[in-house]
């Protein structure tokens, strides 16, 4: 799971809101933006999907002034499969969306070391979608918006 804390009222993050259209993330004093990230996703079946967004340039009349933002990252226990829980009484009634098989799934510390060892590193290929870029990590298609 991500969490920002946005410090100053300068723009950059937005989100893809579900009618496709890229939406500016409004700045409120005192909150925090929370993502639910590619753990959670995994470990939830798809129930939770992480946020897709992208940091892009602030709008024109803020681009002169400067932005500062905090980022944590929570994440499981290094040990810890990433697998749905099967068991959940939501997932058995709404199904459940495998990033991977239960065999194939990465553990933690193989996830969070496979996409920090790759940012920067993989060569991207263009997505079925606009302005989406795919890489595969562990066997688990990852999307980059653009």
């Amino acid at each position: 799971m991500g969490v920002s804390f946005l410090c100053c009222p300068i723009g950059g993050l937005q989100i893809l809101s579900p009618d496709g259209k890229w939406r500016w993330i409004k700045h409120i004093d005192n909150a925090l933006v929370i993502n639910a990230g590619d753990a959670m996703e995994f470990l939830c079946g798809g129930f939770y999907p992480p946020t897709r967004h992208r940091v892009i340039q602030p709008p024109s009349d803020q681009r002169h002034l400067s932005r500062l933002g905090t980022f944590y990252f929570a994440m499981a226990d290094d040990d810890v499969k990433l697998v749905p829980h099967e068991e959940s009484p939501v997932l058995q009634r709404v199904g459940i969306k495998r990033l991977c098989s239960n065999d194939e799934a990465p553990t933690m510390e193989h996830w969070r070391k496979g996409r920090t060892t790759a940012y920067g590193n993989s060569v991207l290929r263009p997505g079925k979608e606009i302005n989406v870029e795919e890489e595969n990590i562990h066997g688990v298609l990852v999307k980059h918006w653009n």
